[in-house]
């Protein structure tokens, strides 16, 4: 599966950053910092722009997200097995980071790690990884530098692509691959857009 990233700077309008809804949100505990997820309703006029970058699509889902740790590794495959393109854009002024994109993906969402309490994704052993996981290799582990020091278990995971966060920079990757934030000194808090896209399926 080779599906190339893009970027796209000034992404979102300010009229389109205004038009945010925060009513409808869903929390998520965790010993080691909350998620606060507020769901959106995506504009014609932000959904135009993306698809000049990947063509056509449809759209699972949307939210911003509002964590207080970095993400750790996860894939955005869903359920239904034709995940699309993840959009994720910054709306924190001065962003923390960057996106780690690894080279192994799945084609049905596992979680890796039960930091966040939720009942939708089963948490993969590491004898299942190595089944569902696919370009999964137990010989090979990422580096063990601040970059990954929120990953637990680093084995069998390699990097594909590394790109800084800035505000309002749209980035759009394959969800299907296995991605993490990274994590820095002093990590306070991140705040993006993230739309997860479905392959429109032609019959």
């Amino acid at each position: 599966m080779k599906l190339k990233h893009y970027t796209l700077k000034n992404f979102l309008s300010s009229q389109e950053i205004d038009s945010f809804n925060y009513n409808i949100k869903q929390e998520f505990k965790s010993d080691t910092g909350d998620l606060t997820l507020y769901h959106q309703k995506i504009s014609t006029s932000i959904i135009e722009k993306i698809k000049k970058c990947i063509g056509e699509f449809t759209i699972r889902h949307s939210h911003i997200y509002n964590l207080k740790q970095p993400y750790r590794l996860h894939c955005d495959s869903g359920q239904e097995n034709n995940s699309y393109y993840t959009i994720i854009v910054p709306l924190d002024k001065n962003p923390q980071g960057g996106l780690f994109i690894m080279n192994q993906w799945s084609d049905k969402a596992y979680s890796l790690d039960d930091y966040y309490t939720q009942n939708i994704q089963s948490v993969l052993n590491f004898e299942e990884r190595k089944e569902k996981i696919n370009e999964f290799n137990p010989n090979i582990s990422l580096p063990d530098t601040i970059d990954f020091k929120h990953i637990k278990d680093k084995r069998g995971f390699s990097v594909k692509d590394y790109i800084d966060y800035e505000y309002n920079k749209a980035i759009m990757y394959p969800g299907k691959y296995y991605h993490c934030s990274q994590n820095v000194e002093n990590f306070t808090s991140k705040k993006s857009l993230a739309i997860f896209t479905n392959e429109t399926l032609h019959t």
